[in-house]
């Protein structure tokens, strides 16, 4: 079987996200999940299940089998979103490794307690 990665969040860090598990492992089943349905349908035309929903929505994370999902990256706009979505899906697959791309530095210390493994965009070289 191969690895299931779930990326939350089809802006440009999400469609990096994708592009570079695509090229690193060509067999991985990848879904993305986004609230814009044309988010999502570009993520399906590169290769991905695309599933729309917020990742904040139980529904929306069971339809994009986080459940299953080996590894997840999360790389919304909005770090509280981030947040609000790592306690959402950490019941739905407490022991999946979980990547949060975060937007302000200080907000790494709210993270540190879910178990998850926050990268700053600066580091990133966004801005």
């Amino acid at each position: 079987m191969t690895d299931h990665i779930l990326v939350i969040g089809y802006g440009d860090t999400g469609r990096r996200a994708v592009n570079a598990v695509l090229e690193a492992q060509p067999d991985a089943r990848l879904t993305v999940l986004d609230t814009d349905f044309l988010a999502a349908a570009e993520a399906a035309a590169n290769g991905a299940t695309a599933v729309v929903g917020d990742g904040r929505d139980r529904c929306a994370l069971d339809e994009a089998a986080a459940d299953l999902a080996d590894r997840v990256v999360i790389a919304v706009p909005d770090d509280l979103n981030a947040f609000l979505i790592t306690r959402a899906l950490r019941p739905v697959n407490p022991d999946t490794a979980v990547v949060v791309v975060i937007r302000e530095p200080e907000n790494h210390a709210i993270f540190s307690s879910e178990g998850t493994l926050t990268v700053h965009m600066g580091q990133l070289g966004d801005r």
